[in-house]
């Protein structure tokens, strides 16, 4: 495998000298008249790299198609200018969807969706990479018959960057991180040898089979610019999701709870349908949230509600939210917009039946909601851990919880995900002379602990939270 590969994005991986850009922006404007926004650029989803923080891009560029992006790169590489793509939101837990001083190429108008129904009995959804992912769960789920997707549940995340990083969610542990499912790429990248932007097509089986290694889960931006992703989509019947909490603030008790709950994730009871968090609550308290995927075919939920009974008893949750849906309506759940988990924006219709003006404004809602009330400063920080964490891990992030810095349920937040089943195995969907099909690394049996520390817009950067998570 040619991990230095010789298609790359070379104006995004050199050093750049920081120029005066506003040649790059003056034939940017010209070149792409009414798609180059050089006043109240917004900021990306985390704020700690908005202008006020010293991130203050020169221009955004609106690209619809693969022609915009080589003309918007081209430009920017003759004129020496710093580059950032964002391919929608800028989720980027370490500002990768924003550059000072430079040019910010912006996916969101990349939007198309289209399944296609293979010979070898797969549906193949070729995916724009400007899409978020309530739009592709959406659009999954009017299918016919509805398709799942194993990614986020985030709604405003963008498909492209979750995807470059690996990407997990409540699907994950029966259909392997979103990296996993990905059989082709049509990418910009530059080519060394004729010195021109170009659009190629990556598989795991043609001459740029390198290029899809690396943006399965190496990181977006490195490789090329993403125009389109092509995921091997399942189908999907219900599930059932549960939720609750316990308040309990001692942190030996919590370790011995959280510890019984990551015994049985790992067991044979819990099984690749079940798929689980737990969310340390600053102040005190575990919050347990979980899905088991029903049966495929004719969608019966009753082993579902078996596993999750067991998994309630081994934490001792008492009166959890347990809920029984469709796969589409519960990623509407997870993002936080139905009426089961917090506000309810989900078509009165349904999303699979709802006219598609209806279905526009749902989706508008539950993105503009996310953004107020997530959206803002935070600092992240991961970690992942062997299936045996130790009683004393445990409990250390349990006492972590309640510093004095912690004082509500959403300051230090610290995520420990499930890592297991399928999440565990690289596919082999490529070459195998190539070595590995995929560049994501992270696949013992485990937890990814992700720790945030979150404070408000107008708040001043609070250094006791942030000692608070350098030091967890």
């Amino acid at each position: 495998m040619l991990f230095f590969l010789s298609w790359f994005l070379l104006a995004l991986i050199s050093s750049f000298v920081l120029a005066d850009v506003n040649d790059a922006v003056d034939r940017l404007i010209a070149a792409l008249p009414g798609q180059v926004q050089t006043n109240d650029i917004p900021p990306p989803y985390n704020t700690r790299f908005d202008e006020a923080n010293g991130y203050d891009p020169a221009a955004m560029v609106y690209v619809s198609s693969a022609e915009d992006i080589i003309i918007a790169l081209k430009i920017c590489y003759e004129e020496d200018t710093p580059v950032a793509l964002r391919s929608n939101g800028g989720h980027s837990y370490i500002g990768q969807s924003t550059v000072n001083g430079g040019v910010i190429i912006n996916f969101s108008e990349l939007k198309s969706f289209d399944v296609t129904y293979n010979d070898d009995g797969r549906y193949v959804a070729k995916m724009g990479s400007g899409l978020m992912l309530l739009e592709v769960y959406s659009r999954l789920a009017r299918h016919d018959p509805p398709l799942g997707l194993a990614a986020g549940s985030g709604s405003s995340v963008g498909l492209a960057g979750l995807t470059s990083g690996g990407g997990h969610g409540l699907s994950s542990a029966m259909y392997g991180v979103t990296s996993d499912r990905i059989v082709a790429a049509e990418v910009v990248v530059y080519n060394r040898e004729n010195g021109q932007f170009e659009l190629v097509t990556a598989t795991g089986y043609n001459e740029y089979s390198d290029l899809l290694f690396a943006v399965r889960g190496g990181m977006g931006g490195n490789y090329g610019a993403l125009v389109s992703l092509s995921y091997d989509a399942f189908p999907v019947t219900n599930v059932v999701i549960i939720s609750g909490k316990n308040f309990d603030s001692n942190p030996s008790l919590q370790a011995q709870r959280i510890k019984a709950f990551q015994e049985f994730m790992h067991s044979d009871a819990a099984g690749p349908e079940m798929f689980g968090i737990g969310k340390f609550l600053g102040g005190g308290g575990i919050q347990y949230s979980a899905q088991c995927i029903c049966d495929d075919v004719t969608g019966d939920c009753t082993a579902c509600h078996g596993k999750l009974d067991a998994m309630q008893a081994a934490v001792g949750l008492a009166n959890p939210l347990r809920v029984e849906q469709d796969f589409g309506k519960a990623m509407w759940y997870w993002a936080d917009c139905t009426s089961d988990s917090w506000m309810d924006f989900y078509p009165s219709d349904g999303v699979a039946n709802c006219s598609e003006e209806d279905l526009q404004d749902a989706m508008e809602k539950c993105w503009s909601f996310d953004r107020d009330v997530y959206g803002g400063p935070y600092k992240a920080k991961s970690i992942y851990f062997p299936k045996d964490m130790s009683i004393e891990t445990l409990e250390y992030l349990a006492e972590a919880s309640v510093d004095p810095v912690c004082q509500n349920p959403g300051d230090c937040v610290m995520l420990l995900d499930f890592y297991g089943h399928v999440m565990s195995e690289e596919p082999e969907d490529c070459d195998p002379s190539d070595g590995k099909c995929t560049s994501f690394d992270h696949r013992t049996p485990g937890w990814h602990l992700q720790m945030l520390d979150i404070w408000d817009k107008d708040e001043p950067t609070p250094t006791d939270k942030l000692a608070w998570i350098q030091q967890t």
